[in-house]
């Protein structure tokens, strides 16, 4: 497991880890449980627009105390993991990435409680567009969504000897450029659906509610992209940024500030 990078890796100490490895590895899986609700906040989220169905939009609603809660949770957890181990290099890491990735799945869950309640209120006015003319900005966020969690599952669960070799790092890096090609190609998806909408016969508040959601999920798909650039990081040491289809170089620690 990648947890277990530490045995033969110059940046830590040969000595046995004096903390406790099983606590951190059960702490990064909550946190993929979260992001995995999360994802399935998002799931019915889409559903519910496209079927509008204001039950399923209460549902998610309903959903996000959850998210709330298990972000309280494994704050708390992640305090107790500092308190009771003395945690260094890859392991140290690791413990970031699951405290970055918690703030990140609950923005998540915030944007589909926000875009449900403006379902529900967009539910509310006729409608004379069609929606289904947008299904592709969702499921390219959909798409972007689930490969950066099965990245972010991967660093968790992989074998070490399997995702510390060179092949497999440049794997995971081909698969992160992809998910910024995405979410480039998403972008420019949006900015035409918003001309569509500006120019079409619907009502003024009808168009703002849909370009508001919209955009919800464009920032969805963009804090995909955080999710590979935070796992990225403790892989490689190097901090990445998608510019465009690619993931340019941004920040290493043998930089001078």
């Amino acid at each position: 497991m990648i947890l277990n990078k530490l045995v033969n890796n110059d940046n830590f100490s040969s000595a046995t880890p004096s903390f406790n490895i099983e606590s951190l590895k059960i702490f990064l899986n909550d946190v993929l449980k979260m992001g995995r609700i999360s994802q399935g906040m998002f799931y019915r989220f889409k559903e519910s627009y496209f079927e509008k169905n204001k039950v399923l939009s209460e549902d998610v609603i309903n959903q996000e105390d959850r998210v709330d809660f298990l972000e309280s949770k494994l704050e708390y957890d992640f305090m107790k993991l500092m308190l009771l181990n003395n945690f260094s290099g890859l392991y140290l890491k690791s413990s970031i990435v699951g405290l970055k990735l918690l703030n990140i799945f609950e923005n998540i869950g915030d944007l589909c409680e926000e875009n449900c309640k403006l379902n529900i209120e967009l539910l509310k006015l006729p409608q004379k567009i069609n929606i289904l003319s947008f299904e592709d900005l969702f499921v390219l966020t959909q798409n972007s969504l689930t490969d950066s969690l099965k990245i972010f599952s991967e660093f968790i669960n992989i074998e070490r000897i399997v995702l510390t070799s060179e092949e497999k790092i440049k794997d995971i890096f081909n698969e992160s450029e992809k998910i910024c090609t995405i979410n480039n190609e998403l972008k420019s998806l949006n900015i035409a659906y918003k001309k569509y909408l500006l120019k079409s016969k619907e009502n003024l508040k009808s168009i703002n509610l849909h370009i508001e959601m919209l955009n919800k999920v464009e920032k969805i798909s963009e804090l995909s992209t955080n999710i590979i650039e935070v796992v990225l990081w403790a892989l490689t040491d190097i901090k990445y940024k998608c510019r465009g289809n690619s993931l340019e170089y941004f920040y290493s620690q043998d930089d001078e500030i």
